[in-house]
């Protein structure tokens, strides 16, 4: 299912990247990679290693209030699969499906799952980048994950976490670690200060680019994909 999903829909790519280092990803600071379900394994078979290594490498769990157990990318201000020196994704060409489709996100509306494009990301400022990314909706709409898990998701999938407290919270905890959602949410930014952080990333992302001559404002370029 997931392995169809990859070959059709290749996501972002190095001119992505280029726009996408415009903000610095600020879509990513202080947030959490959801696995759909059952995408630990397929994973874990693309890299060569049993799921229990995966899980110990990458994962942690999240715990929904009816028991449901969610898999995520160690909840860390890093993803797992970044690398540190070439800030390349070690797993683009099978990495979470969630990450890869941004900036397609979710809705849930009397128990149908909507799939838009968030227009505060660069990435739909062009029509071609939009068209491209919405291309991958109607896959997205076959895949055949049940509606209570996306309600799962939403619950804590727009807010913005203290990873100094995570760290805190931690301790104790085995390296494949188990938090309650009613443990993650107190774990959050305030709302106002997240958005100065991330507005904050932005705007020093944009100085630091000053010397390039690339204009943050500026119309995005027409991209070939």
């Amino acid at each position: 299912m997931y392995e169809n999903f990859h070959k059709i829909f290749s996501g972002s790519n190095h001119n992505t990247f280029e726009i996408c280092k415009k903000c610095g990803g600020a879509c990513e600071y202080n947030k959490i990679g959801t696995l759909l379900p059952g995408e630990e394994e397929y994973m874990a078979k693309k890299m060569g290693i049993s799921v229990s290594e995966f899980k110990l490498r990458y994962l942690d769990i999240l715990k929904m209030d009816d028991g449901t157990l969610i898999h995520v990318l160690k909840l860390g201000e890093l993803c797992p699969f970044l690398n540190k020196e070439t800030e390349a994704c070690e797993c683009s060409d099978f990495k979470p499906i969630m990450c890869k489709i941004y900036p397609v996100v979710f809705t849930v509306e009397s128990g149908t799952v909507n799939f838009v494009i968030d227009n505060w990301c660069q990435l739909s400022r062009k029509k071609v980048c939009r068209n491209y990314f919405e291309s991958a909706i109607p896959l997205l709409s076959r895949l055949p994950i049940p509606v209570e898990w996306f309600n799962h998701v939403i619950s804590y999938d727009d807010l913005y976490f203290d990873y100094d407290q995570l760290k805190k919270c931690r301790k104790g905890k085995n390296q494949y670690a188990v938090f309650s959602l009613e443990e993650l949410l107190s774990l959050q930014r305030d709302p106002v200060e997240a958005y100065q952080i991330k507005t904050y990333n932005v705007e020093m992302y944009k100085i630091q680019k000053a010397g390039t001559s690339i204009d943050f404002y500026q119309e995005i370029d027409e991209i070939n994909f």
